[in-house]
């Protein structure tokens, strides 16, 4: 099967090339972000907001509060309060390695993986991806989340699958995702579409493009009328 190459944003600020697939037909339907604006103000404080993502992005990680207060931007009490609280709660466990305490998600609390879903839709993801492709929005005409992410399937070493449509180029993409990658802990992967190759690929049943388009999606910029009628 022909594959057509496209660009990884790794978490480590390095490009390198991977590949996407290539024959079908029609859209589907998408999971929708949740709300797509105010969302931390549901949550006690910013701190909390940054500590969650952090724990539902990188479940398998372990963090110590030092580097969760470095990545949080915010003093080590705030930290600690809200790890009190994500303890109480279950949502995360600690354990002592050495000098350090660490503490890392509780992936079997009953209602991590709701919570999960919650933030990666909103907060977690959503939301960072949005504010991060703001600069290039006047030339993005459709921009979502799709494969592993998308569909609640992802694993530790997933990476967080992009697919935009827009006259862009990589290395403009790569500016304003590569300092995001770092922050997520994840590697990006845009696939970047001039709109009429779109449309055209679309309408010849390319296969990769029909099977994303067709897929489940967390939208970023634009909808399911816009996906339409950039494949019409």
């Amino acid at each position: 099967m022909k594959r057509r190459p496209v660009r990884r944003v790794s978490a480590g600020a390095r490009t390198s090339q991977i590949a996407a697939s290539d024959s079908t037909n029609t859209i589907g339907q998408s999971t929708n972000a949740v709300g797509q604006n105010g969302w931390g103000q549901l949550f006690a404080s910013e701190t909390l907001v940054a500590l969650l993502k952090k724990f539902v992005l990188q479940p398998e990680a372990s963090f110590y509060q030092r580097e969760l207060a470095d990545a949080a931007g915010t003093r080590l009490y705030s930290v600690q309060r809200e790890l009190a609280r994500l303890e109480r709660s279950g949502l995360v466990v600690k354990e002592a390695r050495g000098n350090r305490i660490y503490y890392r998600a509780n992936r079997f609390q009953p209602a991590f993986e709701d919570l999960r879903r919650v933030i990666i839709k909103t907060v977690g993801l959503v939301e960072t991806l949005q504010e991060a492709l703001t600069p290039l929005r006047g030339r993005l005409r459709m921009a979502f989340v799709y494969g592993s992410f998308a569909s609640g399937q992802e694993q530790a070493g997933s990476d967080i699958d992009l697919f935009l449509v827009g006259d862009l180029s990589l290395r403009e993409v790569a500016a304003v995702l590569t300092p995001l990658a770092r922050e997520l802990g994840r590697e990006l992967n845009p696939t970047i579409y001039p709109p009429e190759e779109f449309r055209g690929k679309f309408r010849q049943g390319h296969h990769f493009i029909t099977e994303v388009v067709r897929g489940p999606k967390l939208l970023l910029i634009g909808g399911e009328d816009d996906l339409a009628a950039l494949a019409d």
